[in-house]
């Protein structure tokens, strides 16, 4: 039986810096497989992949700002939840924003830009985070965003 996939967020923390954009990337334990990621989560029922977010963006890291998309979704199979789809979002942050984050992380770091691609494993999170790059450069089009 085909299952509908479970939509989720990808969001790309990116504020600036005298040496340009900085990438904020997370930490996961290994428990939860490890690795660097930008936030990432599953939508709650009925909620719309911009609204998921913002909240998981704020939940992961307290760091609100203007949401853009990127027009990016992938689609995967998780082997204990199914088909899911993936949509890509850029918040920009203010300059010297810092995160407060949250038990599903043990670590983060800001990066240059031309230094994330290279630590990123997930090739979708690598083509998702070059299009938040270039919208980073543009005129925001904002879904919303807290203060």
């Amino acid at each position: 039986m085909h299952r509908s996939p479970r939509e989720k967020a990808l969001v790309w923390i990116v504020r600036p810096s005298a040496l340009g954009p900085e990438v904020l990337l997370l930490e996961r334990p290994k428990k939860r497989g490890g690795g660097l990621h930008p936030v990432t989560g599953k939508a709650d029922g009925g909620e719309t992949p911009e609204a998921s977010a913002l909240r998981e963006a704020h939940e992961e890291t307290k760091i609100t700002g203007p949401l853009s998309s990127l027009n990016f979704a992938h689609g995967y199979e998780d082997a204990r939840r199914g088909p899911m789809r993936e949509h890509a979002f850029l918040l920009r942050a203010e300059a010297g924003a810092e995160p407060t984050i949250s038990d599903e992380h043990i670590a983060f770091r800001w990066v240059r830009s031309d230094e994330a691609d290279a630590l990123l494993e997930w090739p979708a999170h690598r083509q998702s985070l070059r299009l938040a790059l270039i919208a980073w450069t543009r005129k925001p089009h904002i879904h919303g965003g807290k203060k």
